[in-house]
């Protein structure tokens, strides 16, 4: 029976799921085809890629709403997984939109603007607007004129940035990488979690010397080895002391304690300061001499 509840929950969240992507789906066709608006178009069809990964007609969409914003680069990512996503469609192929997509690449293929990635680590893990960039690719890199450029390494400081496109030609990205620089901490609470570890040991002393002081009431009122007090005076003598000395250092002691507390998780918290560096480095390639700049945050 938990199966079977488990299995239809599944099969509920997934009707449910293609329900909203066929909605987007249908958002999206709405503002490409009636409202020529292709960047409103591709948000919607972003949305419903992410709800139904891998539909081919929203591939298709994606490719055309992006070749109408000239993001060339884009375009043909998405013409490209559509293809392959028609060809391996279940239960069967869909070869009309295997055709339109490898027809839309063929035609885009020759027109995108190329860049090459010089200097790249082995380690590093590039990316181009979010998405993985091969090594095999690093050579002939098809880039929008909006690109980002993003390398990443383990103990190395992010390198990133934008491509510049003019035609069909892009500038050469030359990766420089510098070892990662931790930023100092700053502790701008340090002084008042001092003050509570402090005012907190004061306390904890008034509620030992409200011990000790119980204890001193009680021998002061003994009258003989069997700790009785001396009659109903010296009971009512020693209630009083307690009731008015002894209360008052324990509300004191809790005061203490309670106002540390306070101190302790209101103090703010230590942060590693925001770090703004450029660095200027000598690169050499195979091709060319010069200098490699980065811009760290």
């Amino acid at each position: 029976m938990l199966v079977v509840c488990a299995m239809a929950g599944a099969a509920a969240a997934q009707t449910s799921n293609q329900r909203q992507a066929d909605e987007f789906f249908a958002e999206g066709r709405d503002l490409l085809v009636n409202k020529k608006d292709a960047k409103g178009a591709c948000e919607k069809f972003e949305k419903a890629i992410q709800l139904d990964p891998t539909a081919p007609g929203v591939m298709l969409n994606l490719g055309l709403c992006y070749e109408m914003q000239n993001k060339l680069a884009t375009s043909l990512y998405w013409f490209r997984k559509a293809q392959i996503a028609a060809a391996e469609a279940k239960p069967k192929p869909l070869p009309e939109y295997e055709d339109a997509a490898k027809q839309r690449t063929q035609d885009l293929a020759g027109k995108v603007a190329i860049a090459k990635l010089q200097n790249v680590p082995p380690e590093a893990r590039v990316s181009i607007d979010g998405r993985p960039v091969r090594p095999e690719d690093y050579l002939r890199l098809e880039v929008d004129n909006d690109s980002v450029i993003e390398a990443r390494a383990t103990g190395k400081q992010v390198f990133r940035q934008q491509v510049e496109v003019e035609g069909q030609t892009a500038k050469d990205i030359v990766i420089v990488m510098k070892d990662e620089v931790t930023p100092p901490l700053r502790d701008p609470g340090k002084g008042r979690r001092r003050l509570a570890y402090v005012v907190g040991a004061g306390g904890a002393v008034l509620y030992g010397v409200t011990l000790a002081y119980g204890l001193v009431v009680r021998d002061r009122y003994k009258t003989d080895n069997d700790g009785h007090y001396d009659g109903p005076t010296g009971y009512d003598d020693a209630k009083h002391d307690l009731r008015v000395y002894g209360t008052g250092l324990f509300v004191a002691g809790t005061a203490a304690v309670g106002a540390a507390i306070v101190l302790y998780v209101m103090a703010p918290k230590p942060y590693r300061e925001r770090m703004e560096q450029a660095t200027i480095t000598p690169v050499v390639t195979p091709d060319q001499v010069g200098f490699g700049y980065t811009r760290a945050f």
